[in-house]
């Protein structure tokens, strides 16, 4: 596949920023762009945009080099655990963003468009098991999660025109056993749920303990020690 041209931009992540593809029916997932050119009297605002988007360039390549290693590996299945996702090595897309035109050639993620969940998506909305079962065939592997919003759910989650819940965002990727254990406390449980408190649909804020309990049972520190690079 050979993608170039102009694309309208959807929506920026920590990492990756996504574009529309709609004759594919996907979306175009690349690196956020390095900052703008300095400007002296907004120096130490672009100096620490720099640093943070420098951070932010670093973690997306450490995610997709996972990813790669994920989709050569004959052992996991990759399907059960994100959209179709392909990797292109090479695009060159021109899009509008933070207010300029940007250019960029490199590689990207053509990922099947899905129904990406958010901090709002409701509990009651999709299959709460699909966020344990990602996980723990992924520990299985040795990757996990570096992000509560990942780890807890739903946000960054979504589902597929299949309607399989599934893992959307890859920037979490993690081979970093003590980070993903770090996100299964009970200080995280505690900020997840008053973050669900605040977002969550009132029919659904009934629901936020017994979902975090549930998830807390099968996701914690003695089956992270279990399945961590237990194979398949």
């Amino acid at each position: 596949m050979k993608v170039c041209g102009k694309f309208e931009f959807l929506g920026a992540g920590r990492y990756f920023i996504a574009l529309d593809l709609p004759a594919e029916e996907s979306v175009i997932k690349l690196p956020r762009p390095r900052p703008l050119t300095v400007r002296k009297r907004e120096l130490k605002t672009w100096w620490t945009a720099h640093r943070r988007r420098a951070k932010n360039i670093k973690k997306a390549s450490a995610a997709d080099q996972i990813f790669r290693m994920l989709l050569r590996s004959k052992d996991i299945d990759v399907d059960k655990c994100f959209p179709p996702t392909v990797i292109l090595d090479e695009v060159d897309v021109m899009f509008e963003w933070e207010g300029s035109s940007k250019s960029y050639q490199g590689w990207a993620y053509i990922q099947q468009r899905v129904d990406f969940f958010d901090k709002y998506t409701p509990l009651d909305s999709f299959n709460w098991d699909a966020i344990i079962d990602v996980q723990h065939h992924l520990w299985r592997a040795g990757i996990g999660l570096g992000s509560a919003a990942e780890t807890w759910g739903p946000k960054n989650w979504c589902c597929t025109k299949n309607g399989e819940i599934r893992l959307a965002d890859l920037s979490s990727l993690n081979q970093n056993k003590n980070r993903v254990s770090t996100l299964l406390d009970c200080t995280t449980v505690q900020k997840q749920r008053q973050e669900m408190e605040q977002f969550q649909p009132p029919r659904c804020r009934g629901q936020i303990d017994s979902y975090l309990i549930y998830i807390g049972n099968q996701l914690n520190q003695e089956s992270l020690d279990q399945l961590w690079e237990a194979g398949f």
